[in-house]
C-alpha cells in the first residue's frame, strides 16, 4: 500500500501497523475505509423466499392492525400460536409489548400498511403499487389478509413471488421516486405532486428487504438514494 501523505509504498502497511516508515503518517482512516468497503462487498444480496415474504406480510398485517387500536394482547397470542412471534422483528415487539405505545410508534405502525402493500404486490394478492400518490386500497389489503386471527398455513404454504425482473423494476420506480422527494427537500423545491413521500418511504423499505439490500434484516434497513 502507498502512504497516503508521502506516496512511498509500504509494504507492512496495515491496521495493525498503519504508521508510514518513511514520514511517519498514520493511515488508520483510510484504512478503516478500505476494510468497511472490502466487509460491503462481501454482504450478500439474496432474494427473500416466498415463504419468508409471506411470514412478514403476516406481522406487518398484525402491526398495522395494532396502530389501529386492535388488542395487542391478543395479536401476540395468534403469533404465537402460529408460530411467527419469532419472525417479529425487535422494533415490532417491543411496540406490541409496550403497555402503553407512544403516539410515533403508533403512527409508523400504521404507516407500515404501505410496506405491506409491496410484499402482498411482490406475493402476486393485488395486481399493482406504481401508483405513487394514491395511498393503499385499504379494502383490497384486508381482502388479501384474511387470514387475520386465523390459521396461517394456506397463506405461507401457497406462497409465490413474482419474476425477479417485475421486483427489479418495481424497485427502479419507487428508487426513482425516492430520489426526487429528496433532492426536492434538499434544494428548498417543492415535493412532486405525483409522489408522497411518506408512502415511498415505507415501500423503498419493503422492497429493499425483499431484494436483501445488503444483507439488512428489518429493523436495520436503509433506504439510500
Amino acid at each position: 500500500m502507498f502512504c497516503m501523505r508521502c506516496d512511498k509504498e509500504d509494504i507492512k502497511l496495515d491496521l495493525k501497523n498503519p504508521t508510514c516508515q518513511s514520514c511517519g503518517f498514520d493511515n488508520s482512516y483510510v484504512l478503516k475505509l478500505i476494510v468497511e468497503e472490502d466487509d460491503d462487498e462481501d454482504l450478500e444480496e439474496e432474494f427473500r423466499s416466498p415463504l419468508a415474504c409471506a411470514q412478514r406480510s403476516i406481522i406487518l398485517f398484525a402491526v398495522v392492525s395494532a396502530g389501529y387500536g386492535e388488542d395487542r394482547s391478543k395479536i401476540i397470542g395468534w403469533l404465537k400460536e402460529e408460530r411467527l412471534w419469532s419472525c417479529v422483528s425487535e422494533e415490532e415487539k417491543a411496540f406490541f409489548e409496550s403497555p402503553k405505545p407512544t403516539e410515533q410508534q403508533i403512527i409508523n405502525a400504521t404507516w407500515r400498511v404501505e410496506a405491506l402493500s409491496v410484499l402482498l404486490w411482490a406475493l402476486q394478492k393485488i395486481p399493482s403499487i406504481s401508483n405513487l400518490r394514491k395511498l393503499s386500497d385499504v379494502k383490497s389489503i384486508q381482502d388479501a389478509c384474511s387470514f387475520y386471527m386465523r390459521n396461517t398455513q394456506d397463506f405461507l404454504e401457497s406462497a409465490q413471488l413474482r419474476s425477479e425482473d417485475e421486483i427489479y423494476d418495481a424497485n427502479e420506480l419507487i428508487y426513482d421516486a425516492h430520489w426526487k422527494v429528496r433532492d426536492a427537500q434538499i434544494n428548498g423545491r417543492p415535493v412532486p405532486e405525483e409522489i408522497i413521500p411518506g408512502l415511498v418511504q415505507e415501500r423503498h423499505h419493503a422492497i429493499n428487504w425483499l431484494m436483501g439490500y445488503c444483507g439488512q434484516e428489518w429493523d436495520e434497513v436503509t433506504t439510500d438514494t
